[in-house]
């Protein structure tokens, strides 16, 4: 295990890492106060399944390693749970979750066409009771006629007290082909923001 270990990290030294990545902006709001949460769902705004699942896996063991009581949408919420706003709020309530973090991806910048890629679309904006998230018009992480260069991507906090986000922070990536990478390292510094801004 020590073998792969120093391999694993002789690699990464030799290659470099697989992305760079900056914040571009962020914001708490002011009048937050932490109140006790009994539990936090954690939300990707990804329609690739396995990008999707990796972003919500990753935040939710990081979180709970932080001693939060957290667990993924697509393991608890399902299509006929978002049928309307009535059936999520009791389909939350029945899970106890009183907050969520929501990841999105909101542009990205490309220059070579018919590689794979991350492709644009449009979100729906759904209301769910206490909090605001976009359920519909899900963006992959990859795949699509272009590569891309650069990918925007936003993590956002909401709970039961409002329609609003409490804290947002938008991140840029500049991707070296490695999706994967970029799935890993945007929930950990989501979590890791989010916790040091005094929100959870």
């Amino acid at each position: 295990m020590k073998k792969y270990f120093f391999v694993f990290g002789l690699f990464l030294t030799t290659v470099g890492p697989a992305f760079s990545q900056k914040v571009l902006n962020s914001w708490v709001s002011p009048e937050y106060s932490k109140p006790e949460y009994r539990k936090v769902a954690v939300l990707a705004k990804i329609s690739d399944k396995e990008n999707k699942q990796m972003v919500e896996d990753n935040a939710v063991l990081t979180l709970r390693e932080k001693g939060i009581n957290a667990i993924t949408s697509y393991l608890n919420f399902k299509e006929t749970d978002m049928a309307t706003n009535e059936t999520l709020l009791a389909r939350a309530d029945q899970l106890q979750v009183d907050a969520v973090v929501v990841f999105s991806v909101l542009r990205e910048d490309t220059k070579v066409q018919n590689t794979p890629t991350l492709s644009a679309g449009v979100a729906i904006p759904v209301r769910i009771g206490f909090f605001t998230a976009y359920l519909g018009g899900n963006v992959p992480l990859a795949g699509g006629p272009k590569l891309v260069d650069v990918l925007q991507l936003k993590s956002e906090f909401y709970n039961r007290n409002s329609d609003v986000s409490h804290w947002n922070t938008t991140y840029e990536f500049k991707l070296k082909n490695n999706y994967e990478a970029v799935a890993k390292g945007w929930a950990s510094k989501t979590v890791a923001a989010i916790l040091k801004a005094g929100i959870l």
